[in-house]
């Protein structure tokens, strides 16, 4: 996916996800960090949208960092400081998320889009199952 088409607050939310993949010392960047990034946006779309269905912001997050916590973590002197590379799962969402928005005749990848492809994912990743339920 072009990097180009996603807006502010898309960018904004995979940049958020890159830092807390390094806070939690994992050597990649998940669709669960990426989650975790969109709750935390205080005036973002999905704070707003959980809200709507009457879903608990506070415990989605509590569940996503138990998640995360679960995952490998890499350390030490080999691991290069400041690097993270993105999963596969986590590119296919981002290309998912392009073709909804071609879907939708929309020139940007918004915050929507990568909603839209998370819930589609479903029970294949941890972020898919959590939004369902």
């Amino acid at each position: 996916m072009d990097p180009n088409r996603l807006t502010q607050k898309s960018s904004e939310s995979l940049h958020d996800a890159q830092t807390k993949a390094l806070r939690f010392g994992h050597p990649e960047v998940d669709t669960e960090h990426l989650l975790l990034s969109l709750i935390d946006q205080a005036d973002g779309v999905v704070p707003r949208l959980l809200t709507q269905v009457n879903a608990d912001a506070g415990q989605l997050r509590k569940e996503l960092e138990v998640d995360l916590e679960r995952r490998p973590r890499v350390s030490g002197p080999g691991v290069p400081p400041g690097q993270v590379a993105v999963t596969q799962q986590l590119s296919r969402l981002l290309d998912d998320a392009a073709q909804e928005a071609d879907r939708l005749k929309d020139e940007y990848v918004s915050v929507e889009h990568l909603v839209l492809a998370m819930l589609a994912l479903g029970p294949a990743t941890s972020a898919g199952r959590l939004l369902q339920q």
